[in-house]
């Protein structure tokens, strides 16, 4: 069965027509597990398959030259790009170079890498422990190959048919790339954490400040409020004093009724109306610092109200 094409970035396949670079391409690539790849320019075709790993799914890049197929490492289904299959197929044209020797080129490439990278130091760690132990098994693949002939002439290398060492370099690859976005998304994690921060602060100061204010306002309406009480606990000693002074059990009214019981009884003595007599303002406000220890009241206030109550019944004030 004919596996799909892509020709110079666009995809036929089921009798459709679309471009590998978008929404419905990144779609399709999860559906199949290999395609071929038609570049522009001198290059030739090649097979592109999708295997799986330790970290996912990888796509690799596979052309036959000399009558040997060589293999080249594409990425994640997120890396595959047309640009990227276009790199891959000038990679492919290039003769490969002798296996031991390339696989001691990329474990050179590999730690120069971690060296530089800016992940985090365990992750260094681990990468440079792993560069190690492929090293170690490099120098013991060299001791187990022969030594020169008889005429001097060094034989050629014999190809290392293991591809568990190339899976484990791609994986490193793939691995560093995973640290490194994630590193990008937690320094824009911080970033936009540092963005909140102030923020918040600049609200916290913001409320404070109201806060402040409120309690200033407050304290001003308590103030208040604890004068008028004052005041109105004054006119209401004010008002309990006079209300003993005229309705008390010997109170004015109490005399007035008095009188007027007299004056009812001898109806022929009436000669003028009579004057009720006020106290004194001086002793009624006495009277009332006595019951009222914390009275603001003065003589002019106690002057008036003997006033009032003098021109409500009749009476001339004292």
């Amino acid at each position: 069965m004919a596996i799909p094409s892509v020709v110079q970035g666009t995809v036929e396949f089921a009798g459709k027509v679309f471009e590998l670079d978008s929404p419905r391409g990144s779609t399709w690539l999860e559906s199949v597990t290999s395609f071929r790849f038609e570049p522009t320019g001198a290059s030739k075709p090649y097979t592109v398959r999708k295997e799986s790993g330790k970290g996912g799914d990888y796509w690799y890049g596979y052309r036959k030259v000399a009558g040997k197929l060589h293999k080249k490492y594409v990425g994640k289904s997120s890396e595959l790009s047309t640009a990227k299959l276009e790199e891959i197929a000038e990679a492919l044209n290039v003769p490969p170079e002798p296996r031991l020797q390339k696989i001691t080129q990329s474990v050179t490439d590999s730690v120069a890498q971690s060296v530089t990278d800016t992940v985090a130091d365990d992750r260094l760690t681990a990468l440079e422990l792993q560069v190690q132990a492929l090293q170690q098994s490099l120098e013991a693949l060299r001791g187990e190959l022969p030594g020169k002939s008889d005429a001097g002439d060094s034989p050629e290398l014999p190809i290392v048919t293991d591809t568990e060492l190339q899976t484990r370099l791609g994986n490193l690859e793939t691995g560093n790339a995973e640290l490194r976005r994630q590193l990008e998304n937690s320094d824009h994690l911080i970033r936009t954490l540092k963005t909140d921060v102030q923020k918040l602060r600049s609200q916290l100061a913001t409320a404070e400040q109201n806060a402040s204010e409120w309690q200033e306002e407050n304290s001003d309406l308590l103030a208040q409020l604890k004068t008028q009480r004052e005041e109105i606990e004054f006119l209401e000693g004010v008002n309990e004093g006079l209300n003993d002074q005229v309705h008390g059990e010997h109170g004015l009214y109490s005399e007035i009724q008095n009188l007027e019981s007299q004056l009812a009884s001898r109806p022929e003595q009436i000669a003028a109306p009579i004057a009720i007599e006020l106290p004194e303002a001086a002793d009624l406000l006495n009277q009332l610092k006595g019951r009222r220890k914390k009275s603001r009241a003065d003589l002019a206030d106690i002057n008036a109200i003997l006033r009032l109550l003098a021109a409500e019944n009749g009476s001339n004030p004292v």
